[in-house]
């Protein structure tokens, strides 16, 4: 099959409005830090903000043959988290004009307790660290993180922490933003995300796009596609897209470089632009997006340092949701 076909054709779409954004703490420093940007993003779209923790309930007998547990304790411990969330909020109302709100959880799996509150509450952007440590509810946002991406279809905003960071750390401004691209219809998707996210003035997006050479896919192409036939195709591609985020005010250039390793590339030219955001759709299962080999996103998240905007489509959403844990899923980036 040629790539010079499968190309997605542009189309136009209508600005991102972001109503709720949720931001899902452990009790833990290091879960505080992307509070800053989340403030700053809800003040610039007027969004609300609403503060999440899951509680693990505590099973009625933790060793077999031991007496149940006094119910008590697990009340006193929910109270010791939603008292955790309401200092929180009060904190975001002294330091920012959002609104905030505060919702306890419960469920032994995190990651499925959030998806299904996202979907419930239609949240419009999820933003979390990528890792956090001790806390409520120990260690649970870095395995989270990863499972919210592969199972829920709002956009996650994951937030690399710092040792010395806190909530107090103030968030840089966006200043560059790098948007890699795959040619297929979640391009669009991909911009109107980072747009919503980081489209402030003075911003400068950069859209790339990674050719893997056709001796590296993972399924035969039509050996007449070379890779500079890929990249003048891709190059009236990307400058069509780029035209339209000029016309909406945001200064846009656009890279094409051809590697066997796009999440290398990836995190290379993020380094090299000193990059504020990264925003990228995961895998998409069909089209060009089969020259982004391997877990791209994953490999990315895992190796920058800069924020990193991730978002499954809907579809990839619900296939990801309805595998079985072990049996051969991967996420797909």
């Amino acid at each position: 099959m040629s790539s010079l076909i499968l190309l997605a054709h542009p189309t136009e779409a209508a600005p991102a409005m972001l109503r709720l954004i949720v931001v899902p703490l452990d009790g833990s420093p290091f879960g505080e830090q992307p509070l800053q940007l989340a403030i700053r993003i809800a003040e610039r779209q007027r969004a609300e903000v609403e503060l999440v923790h899951v509680h693990k309930a505590i099973p009625p007998y933790m060793v077999q043959g031991a007496p149940p547990l006094d119910p008590a304790l697990d009340a006193d411990l929910q109270r010791e988290q939603q008292s955790y969330l309401d200092s929180i909020a009060r904190w975001v109302q002294e330091h920012s004009s959002a609104g905030v709100s505060t919702t306890v959880l419960t469920g032994m799996n995190v990651a499925a307790a959030l998806a299904e509150h996202l979907a419930d509450r239609r949240a419009d952007l999820v933003v979390m660290a990528t890792h956090g440590k001790g806390g409520l509810s120990r260690i649970w946002i870095g395995g989270v993180a990863n499972e919210l991406v592969r199972h829920s279809d709002t956009p996650v905003l994951l937030v690399r922490p710092s040792q010395s960071g806190s909530r107090e750390t103030t968030a840089p401004p966006f200043r560059h933003v790098l948007v890699p691209l795959d040619g297929s219809s979640a391009d669009d998707e991909a911009i109107e995300h980072a747009i919503a996210v980081a489209g402030e003035p003075d911003v400068e997006f950069v859209l790339l796009h990674v050719v893997v050479p056709v001796a590296y896919l993972a399924e035969p192409m039509d050996t007449a596609v070379t890779v500079p036939t890929v990249e003048s195709v891709v190059a009236q591609h990307l400058e069509e897209l780029a035209r339209r985020i000029r016309a909406r005010g945001i200064s846009t250039s656009t890279r094409i470089l051809d590697d066997v390793s796009p999440a290398k590339v990836i995190v290379e030219i993020a380094n090299e632009l000193d990059a504020d955001l990264i925003a990228m759709e995961t895998h998409a299962r069909t089209g060009v997006s089969r020259l982004l080999l391997g877990s791209v996103t994953d490999k990315v998240m895992r190796a920058s340092s800069a924020p990193v905007l991730v978002h499954r489509r809907r579809a990839d959403a619900a296939h990801a949701a309805s595998e079985v844990d072990g049996a051969g899923a991967m996420a797909r980036g």
